[in-house]
This record gives C-alpha cells, structure tokens and sequence, in this order.
C-alpha cells in the first residue's frame, strides 16, 4: 500500500500544477470570451473530444487494457509489445474513420449553410477542427496507461500541462495576431489546441522508448481470442460504467446551451473546471496509483488481499475528498470571484457559477468513490454491473434534468444538484453489487465520523479566518482563499492527530 500512496503523491504534485496552469487557463478564458454565447459553443465543441478521450483513452480502454497489459508484462516483454501494438492499430482503426464522418459531416453542413449566422454555425466550424484531437488524446491516454502500469506515474501525470501551456500562450498571442471578434478567438483557439494535442502525444511516447516498451502500431483487427481482442470485448460493457459522469457533463451541457439563457453553459463549464481542480489532487490520483495494485489482487483465489487494498484506498477516498469539497464549499465566492471576475466576466456570472458549483462539491466523494468501486468490478473481470447501473441512472439524471430545468424553472444549479445525487446513489449501488466479487468490509462507521468531525472543524476555522480585504484579485486569493486553506488544513490534521485517525497514521508511515 506504501507503493500506491507513493504513486498517488507522485500524481497529485503534477496534477497541482497542471490543474494550476488550468485555472490560470480558464481565467483568461473568462477574460477574453466571458460568459455569452460564443464562450458556450466553444466550450459544447470542446466537450465532445474530451468525451472521446474518456470513453477510449483514461476510462473503458484503459479499465481493460491496464488489467491485460499487466498480464501480459508477466508473461514477458514481447508479449506486452504485441499486446501494446495490437490494442493501438484497432485504436487508430476505430478513430481515422470517426474523425473523418465527423470533420466532412460538419464541413459540407457549414457550406450548405446550416446555422449560418448563429452559433450553431460557429459549434459546426469549432467541431471541425477540434474533434480531430480525439486522436492524438486517446492515443496518449493509452500510452499513459501502460506507462502507468510500467510504474511510471510522474510523465503521464505532466501530460496535461502540456496542453494548458499550450492554450494560455495562445490566449495572450490574441491581441498580437490582431484578432478582435469572439468568434476568431474561438477559432484560434481550436487551431492551437488541436496541435496541442500531438504535442502532448509525444511526451508519453518518450518514455515508452526508453523502456523498450514501445511498438508500432498493427494496423488491423486482433484475431478473435487473442489478448488484444479481449480486451475490446471487454470495453463494449465498460463504456457506460466508466463514463457516467462524462456522458451526464455533457448532456448537462448541451441542456444548458439549448433550453438555458446564454452563459448557462459557460457557468456550468467553469464550475466542472473549479469541481475537478479537487478531484484530480484527491480522488483521481487514488483511483489511477490503485488501479493496477486491484488487477494484481484479483488474481488471489480469495481475494483478500483485494479486500484490504479496497478498504484502505477508499479510506484514503473519505479523507482527502470530504475536507476538499467542503473547504471549497466555504470559499467558493472568493475562489471564483478571485479567479473570474474581471473584464467581460461580471459578478452577476460569478453568483451563478458559485452556486452552481456548490451543488457538484456535495457529491465529490462520492464520484471518487464510485470510479474506485468500477475499477474493482473491471479488475475482476464484470465489465457487465457498472455499465447497467451507470444506463439507470443515465436515465435518472436526464429525467432529473427535465424536472428541475422544465418543471421548477431551476437554472444550472439544478442540472449540478442531478449530477450529484446520481453520483451518490452510483456509490452506494455499487458498493452493495460488489460484495459479490470481494469479501465484504467491517462497516467503517468510525471513519465517516472522524472525517466530519474533523472537517467540520477545519471549515470553522476556515470561516473565521476570513478578512476583510480590499484590493485587486491577488489579494483576494491570497488573504481569503490561501490563509484560510492554509490554517483549515493545519486544523484538520490536527484534528485527526486527536481523534488518532487510521489514516492519518498511514500518512505519518509513508512519510517515514
């Protein structure tokens, strides 16, 4: 376990910093675009690679993948080259073909004048150019994985600073290139980023090659029953399990640019952003250090040793994320005032991305905990349960969608608070399916309630070290956010230290 924790702090240093430049990102973004209806096409048209990436780069490819390649790696390294080369070239099969249907489709429907004059013109030129990153991301999210499983965390956790570099440095080349309208910026940007993309293809192909590990790709279909066509066998169930979230983002999405006023969608976008800014440093970086340790478990005939790692990382789960949501539930005006609000993005967007990002944080531990329950379904082989609990409640965020949108006139705040109550039953519905692959857990009472004691402690102090400041935004964060998390975490761990937390305690041992 002290291997996964060391992994896990290795992702979450890298992940600060990329998640650091992404903020730094998205500030600029409001600056430029703010909230209106260029800024929500670019960001629908932006939603859509990204949803590629999770359904065939870091979510239902790499479920399959990371457990098959690990086998392989047992068998010798030429099996796991042939493995890697195989699972690419069907990859690239699937992809060239989607992109092309993709890219000519939103082409001839521009120049047949579809949506000209509107946004709906601008998603389909945007759509053109950046659903070709589907490539290079998916590509570089399988590579990432096998350097995962290679036990090489740090690379594939920098990848994405790549691309924020990327991104912010065309931001500032806007007003040098003389470009004035919204609608240029957008397609700038979609230029930049599609690049971008290959651009952080070759930071995990590096690595690969040091290590011999590298193969090119075949390109044709794995004969039926080898390990490679297994492993799209066993993607088809996955996709749904492992994308929950991402498929429920992006229908929010595309609720909030249709039936909502203009800026709906940018709010939501924003908040996400703000969302997965915790997550990534907390949840994400357990659930990816832990996922290859759970394929290994699950070789045992009892799996216990399954069961312990389970416990101990979903323990881990509780105390990193329930602090984080609540902390940034304290501080959200300041956070996104501090970060937002400035030429085109006025309070009045800050007020409504505010309160809709408090509705996501209220079901950040639980979406950490759902991917580190899927994650053990998929290392025992059931690709088949998370995928029928994630169509249920599919079914159930779009019908809550309808409801508070269309019946109680609810704004995106409404499609947030959706998201995390499915989140939430997504956890508890498939930590009660899984007890049927893993021996069942003492029920851990103790450490729900340690973590709110602690927390509620540490958001206490948070609150009351608040001053009252007036000067520009760096001031702002400074004096109301970085004090306040500062002190808030020095209080939560002292907290634990009292109550002489489990968890803490595993700390204190990787640290020695």
């Amino acid at each position: 376990m002290s291997r996964v924790i060391r992994a896990a702090s290795a992702i979450s240093g890298l992940t600060l910093l990329s998640r650091a430049f992404g903020l730094w990102r998205d500030g600029l973004m409001a600056a430029v675009l703010g909230a209106g209806p260029v800024s929500d096409t670019f960001f629908l048209a932006w939603a859509l690679p990204n949803l590629m990436r999770r359904l065939l780069g870091e979510g239902a490819l790499s479920a399959s993948f990371v457990p098959a390649y690990t086998a392989a790696i047992k068998k010798g390294e030429a099996e796991a080259r042939t493995l890697l080369s195989q699972v690419l070239g069907a990859v690239l099969l699937l992809l060239l073909p989607l992109v092309a249907v993709v890219v000519v489709a939103s082409v001839v429907a521009t120049a047949l004048g579809w949506g000209e004059g509107d946004r709906t013109g601008l998603l389909l030129e945007l759509n053109a150019v950046l659903f070709p990153y589907t490539i290079p991301i998916c590509v570089t999210a399988m590579l990432a994985g096998a350097l995962n499983t290679l036990a090489v965390f740090a690379m594939p956790a920098a990848v994405p600073i790549v691309l924020n570099v990327v991104w912010i440095a065309a931001l500032y080349l806007v007003d040098p290139f003389g470009i004035t309208t919204d609608e240029g910026v957008a397609r700038f940007l979609a230029i930049a980023l599609c690049l971008g993309g290959f651009a952080q293809l070759l930071f995990v192909v590096g690595p690969l090659q040091k290590r011999r590990a590298l193969a090119r790709p075949t390109l044709r279909w794995p004969a039926r029953g080898t390990p490679a066509a297994a492993v799209f066998l066993t993607m088809a169930p996955t996709v749904l399990g492992m994308s929950l979230g991402q498929i429920s983002t992006l229908l929010d999405q595309g609720m909030a640019y249709w039936l909502l006023k203009e800026g709906a969608n940018t709010y939501l976008y924003l908040a996400n952003r703000l969302l997965l800014f915790p997550h990534a440093l907390t949840a994400l970086a357990v659930v990816v250090a832990v996922f290859p340790k759970l394929a290994s478990d699950a070789t045992e005939v009892d799996r216990a040793g399954m069961r312990t790692t389970l416990g101990r990382a979903a323990a881990a789960m509780v105390f990193v994320t329930v602090p984080a949501a609540m902390g940034l539930f304290v501080l959200a005006d300041d956070v996104v005032a501090g970060l937002f609000v400035r030429r085109n993005f006025d309070a009045q967007d800050a007020a409504a991305t505010t309160l809709t990002l408090r509705c996501l944080l209220a079901g950040l531990p639980f979406l950490g905990l759902s991917q580190l329950y899927a994650r053990a379904f998929y290392s025992v082989g059931d690709m088949r349960t998370p995928a029928r609990v994630a169509a249920w409640l599919l079914l159930l965020n779009v019908a809550l969608n309808a409801v508070l949108v269309a019946g109680f006139g609810c704004g995106t705040e409404g499609l947030a608070a959706s998201t995390s109550f499915c989140a939430a039953l997504n956890t508890a519905w498939l930590a009660a399916r899984l007890r049927q692959h893993v021996p069942a857990a003492a029920r851990r009472r103790d450490l729900w309630l340690r973590n709110c004691i602690a927390t509620a402690l540490m958001c206490t102090a948070i609150w009351w070290l608040r001053p009252a400041v007036e000067g520009d935004r760096v001031q702002l964060l400074l004096w109301r956010v970085a004090l306040p998390i500062t002190a808030g975490m020095v209080v939560y761990l002292l907290a634990h230290w009292l109550l002489r937390s489990e968890e803490l305690g595993t700390l204190r041992r990787r640290k020695r």
